[in-house]
């Protein structure tokens, strides 16, 4: 990935878009780094596209005759309570192929919580990221940091997704990595004691990623909008928010993009981590709202015809400012 592009030329162009920072983890790796310089260099100028799941990835491709240069995968699988139940991921796998064929690899993590699943008819266990399907409360877990049985369970979670990731940086795979997201909506475990308790564990994973199992091929991507909820420039490499608006609504969201910035204060890269109708390219360019990068999610908001008709997404994937793997505008250009 990014083989055609030297550093410098990366640095350059980035100054001449006016917004360049290092990355957060000072040991990061170097295609870290270069991942992050990429990016940074087609801010304002292109929009990099993106596609959850493998599958729907492979939907669009085939569909729609493009790929987009992004895929996003999940770690929610190598959760140990998940595990627990019997599942089993493949995201790493992914990754690793996906990486080898020029693509950038987008992870998220739906972490289970560490113990009290409700299982219920209404409230399965793979439910047990969400608010409702567990009794895990973050808050008092942290409250007794290292002499709680949660706490160390919190640490038993993260060190779990640790070996994984160390796969990845094992194979010097470059990743965007967006754990704890949505955290000011609630409905997730991690955000439903209120900020304090988020931001403390957004530290712990980063500390134990980082410092703990010296995993470093990570850029770190926040995905809050909200000041009370943001971890700080200083710990995060990239800003996102997540938004679900009318199906077929292609605005170029200016509201979020001005709340984002204002958190950020115009500091930070700013990019759509999960959509549900992509942004209209030529509306971006017109209202000058630089998104980075878009994550179109998964299944029906790709699929149904509704939210993305397969004719707007030919007109995207083909459009000069769109960034693909194989189209107009390729990853690598």
């Amino acid at each position: 990935m990014f083989t055609r592009l030297s550093l410098f030329s990366l640095l350059a162009s980035t100054l001449a878009a006016g917004l360049s920072y290092d990355n957060i983890d000072k040991a990061a790796t170097p295609r870290a780094k270069e991942l992050l310089k990429y990016i940074q260099s087609q801010y304002g100028s292109h929009y990099i596209s993106g596609q959850q799941e493998l599958s729907s990835l492979e939907w669009v491709k085939e569909n729609i005759g493009v790929t987009p240069a992004i895929l996003g995968t999940d770690l929610m699988n190598y959760s140990p309570s998940g595990v627990a139940h019997g599942s089993k991921g493949e995201t790493i796998e992914q990754a690793i192929k996906f990486d080898k064929e020029g693509g950038i690899n987008a992870l998220v993590w739906h972490w289970y919580a560490p113990t009290c699943l409700l299982e219920t008819e209404k409230e399965p266990w793979y439910k047990g990221f969400y608010t409702e399907g567990t009794c895990f409360n973050v808050a008092s877990a942290l409250g007794r940091r290292g002499n709680g049985t949660d706490y160390r369970l919190l640490i038993r979670d993260i060190d779990a997704i640790a070996v994984q990731l160390k796969r990845l940086s094992d194979a010097d795979v470059p990743i965007l990595f967006r754990p704890l997201h949505e955290p000011e909506g609630g409905w997730f475990w991690w955000g439903a004691q209120g900020p304090a308790p988020f931001k403390k564990l957004w530290d712990i994973v980063y500390d134990r990623i980082t410092r703990v199992h010296n995993i470093h091929n990570i850029v770190w991507v926040c995905n809050t909008a909200d000041s009370k909820w943001y971890p700080g420039n200083d710990k995060c490499d990239i800003s996102t928010i997540d938004y679900y608006g009318n199906a077929g609504d292609h605005g170029a969201l200016e509201d979020k993009f001005d709340e984002l910035r204002n958190v950020t204060k115009s500091e930070r890269v700013l990019a759509l981590a999960e959509v549900g109708s992509i942004p209209d390219p030529e509306l971006q360019a017109k209202e000058n709202l630089p998104w980075a990068y878009w994550m179109a999610w998964n299944d029906e908001f790709i699929k149904d015809g509704k939210h993305n008709s397969q004719q707007f997404l030919k007109d995207t994937y083909n459009n000069k400012r769109v960034v693909t793997l194989d189209g107009t505008t390729k990853v690598k250009n």
